[in-house]
């Protein structure tokens, strides 16, 4: 017997070592195989079983994990590191800087003219001319020095041991150089290359200064104010552009706080309807009372939000409050019941996926019909916004109308316009004010083709009488300008009608 309970106790040993195996196994913490053989104990009995393990994955899955840390710090396509390790590797640098008492260089490198070429040849030719770049970029900068790519067509350089700023902006212009020679792109014509360029910013770390972010958010800045000058320059962020961003930053925060605590209002200016006379409908436009400095002017505030993620919030608080207006207004009666309004909806906030929960939210909670509201977008939001197409579909499906804003300064051509979701074009101020004889045929041609496609069309800026009366000879069917009423605030809005001198289209 005491040989027997021996036995036992071996097993039972044995038992919990296999349990405490698999347990491993079944956490990922070990692999192997198990192979189980019973063994014969006293008296006859199974008593225990032998385990032999195999740990022939472990190098493979060592592999996998290496495999997937490589990924998920390089961009696929061009294999160079991505934005969050561009992140990391600045951090490190300006850490060994720090330590070592010098500076670390960044220039981020803005593609010009790409999105021409990606929309022209496909995604595959843009994706070709994108590895060509990297590799071109790769094959100019100094053996220590490494190129990145943030995304999309923007890359950043990363020079570490700076001295001074002459060495960044020569290493910039050889690659504007570098990036400027024509690319034969495979699919195209032997003889048909495309060439794009490249817009240079440079930034220079503060001698103890740690923050990865900051120093690519001021390469950035300058390589915008590079495009700014032109394209195809290098542009160093200084003092100016310095106090040009705190000024921003500071703006920023002022709007956002506004938005909060009710300091942005929409005021209204009428559209007229030159068969009727009379006002159809209004375009919302915001404006800014901001504390200690008055009403704030659009063009002041506008591109600040366009900038970031707050346009999307100033474009949702537009949304609701335009339409709640509305139902204001029908419940007032008289002269603005009844009216359709437009919204202005920015490239930014287009390309957003909650923007239809955005307009259906705004709907719902004032009950206006879907027909009476119109977003507004701008003909280059059709160019520069991939999903732009697509929402506004969206929004044309629930009822909602589309109006492309300031048309004719773009690049969409009279041709597309069968093509696209929308129901009326806004022709630009600058071609209906204009006293050239082109531009006059031009407004008539427009007015035409967008009838040929069934839209509607209204004239924007509109001030004079002269220009009016050729609009309603060209059978235009609305217009908006200051000849007929500035924008308002919602209480003000007037009963708008077309001048004595002036009489409505006559309609059979």
């Amino acid at each position: 017997m005491r040989v027997v309970a021996q036995g036992l106790s071996a097993a039972v040993g044995t038992l919990r070592r296999v349990q405490a195996q698999a347990d491993a196994i079944a956490a990922g913490d070990l692999d192997c195989e198990v192979v189980r053989t019973a063994v014969p104990g006293p008296l006859g009995a199974i008593v225990h079983a032998s385990v032999t393990q195999v740990l022939t994955a472990f190098d493979e899955r060592e592999r996998l994990r290496a495999d997937l840390a490589h990924q998920a710090a390089h961009d696929a396509l061009t294999e160079l590191p991505n934005r969050a390790q561009t992140l990391v590797l600045t951090g490190r640098a300006l850490h060994r800087a720090a330590r070592q008492g010098h500076r670390v260089g960044l220039l981020f490198v803005d593609l010009d003219h790409f999105k021409a070429v990606n929309d022209s040849f496909g995604h595959a030719a843009g994706d070709e001319l994108l590895r060509t770049a990297a590799a071109r970029m790769q094959g100019t900068v100094r053996g220590g020095d490494v190129v990145c790519r943030l995304g999309g067509d923007e890359f950043v350089v990363l020079v570490e041991g700076v001295e001074d700023e002459k060495g960044l902006v020569d290493l910039g212009q050889r690659l504007i150089a570098a990036l400027s020679a024509p690319v034969a792109l495979a699919g195209l014509p032997r003889a048909q290359h495309v060439r794009v360029g490249a817009s240079v910013g440079v930034a220079v770390s503060a001698p103890g200064a740690l923050d990865a972010d900051r120093l690519v958010r001021d390469a950035d800045a300058a390589a915008y104010r590079a495009k700014d000058a032109g394209r195809g320059v290098v542009e160093v962020f200084d003092d100016e552009l310095r106090a040009e961003l705190a000024a921003r930053t500071e703006l920023e925060t002022a709007l956002r706080h506004g938005l909060v605590t009710g300091e942005l209002v929409l005021h209204y200016q009428p559209v007229l309807d030159l068969a009727t006379g009379r006002t159809r409908s209004v375009e919302a436009l915001v404006r800014w009372q901001r504390p200690g400095h008055g009403l704030v002017p659009p063009d002041a505030f506008i591109p600040v939000a366009e900038a970031s993620s707050l346009v999307c919030d100033l474009g949702r608080w537009a949304l609701a409050e335009a339409t709640a207006q509305l139902v204001r207004w029908d419940a007032e009666g008289g002269h603005r019941a009844g009216l359709g309004v437009a919204v202005n909806i920015s490239g930014r906030h287009l390309a957003q996926a909650h923007l239809l929960d955005d307009v259906t939210d705004a709907l719902t909670a004032s009950g206006v019909d879907p027909a009476r509201l119109t977003v507004e977008i701008t003909e280059t939001v059709l160019v520069d916004e991939p999903l732009a197409l697509e929402h506004l579909r969206s929004l044309r499906e629930i009822g909602v109308r589309v109006a492309i804003d300031d048309f004719g300064t773009g690049y969409t051509s009279i041709g597309q316009l069968s093509r696209l979701p929308v129901d009326v074009l806004k022709i630009d101020r600058s071609f209906v004010s204009s006293p050239e004889a082109g531009h006059a045929d031009l407004v008539r041609l427009l007015i035409s083709a967008a009838h040929s496609f069934s839209l509607g069309v209204v004239a924007e800026g509109v001030e004079e009488d002269g220009q009016l009366s050729a609009l309603l000879a060209a059978s235009c069917d609305a217009a908006q300008g200051y000849l007929f009423a500035r924008p308002v605030p919602a209480a003000e809005l007037p009963a708008a009608e077309l001048p004595v001198t002036s009489s409505p289209v006559t309609t059979s």
